[in-house]
């Protein structure tokens, strides 16, 4: 096996458990938002103090269709049903090793990057740190800065491909 190869099943692997951590994540967080709908008094583990607290941040104004998608729109969700589609999807198109999935991946990365500077700032606005939500930004960084090194290392392969079949 190539290095290039074994160096993009690395990438690969590596991206798929950041997914899966995502997806844990995310579920949590589904469950939190869920849990505190059904009952008031519950209390999660990542409610720390009154602005260390992920209840508060699901809770808001924002924490469903990211505060901008209307309320009888079909896609009015919590936040984290989107970061459960985001997870699952990257997650399998990174299993392919394709030029034009490595370019779906990296896009997706770059447009969750953007989501992840809008709703870092609206707990900034909020006045809260949400633990949940800053790992998953840190994922998304994560996601991105693997998915950029994947589709460099394909780029450069189907390059050096191009020039051996030049010659």
């Amino acid at each position: 096996m190539s290095a290039t190869k074994r160096s993009v099943r690395k990438l690969n692997a590596a991206i798929t458990t950041t997914c899966i951590l995502g997806l844990a994540t995310s579920y949590y967080a589904y469950y939190v938002e869920v849990a505190t709908e059904e009952n008031d008094s519950y209390e999660a583990m990542c409610d720390i103090s009154e602005h260390i607290s992920c209840t508060r941040a699901f809770s808001s104004e924002f924490g469903k269709g990211f505060g901008i998608i209307p309320e009888t729109s079909i896609f009015y969700a919590p936040n984290s049903v989107y970061g459960l589609i985001f997870y699952a999807l990257v997650a399998m198109l990174s299993m392919s090793n394709r030029y034009i999935t490595s370019v779906i991946v990296m896009t997706s990365g770059i447009f969750a990057n953007i989501g992840t500077v809008y709703l870092a700032y609206l707990l900034y606005i909020l006045n809260d740190i949400c633990v949940v939500c800053v790992s998953t930004y840190i994922m998304n960084a994560v996601i991105l800065i693997l998915a950029v090194k994947k589709h460099r290392k394909l780029f450069r392969n189907i390059v050096k491909n191009r020039k051996k079949k030049s010659n």
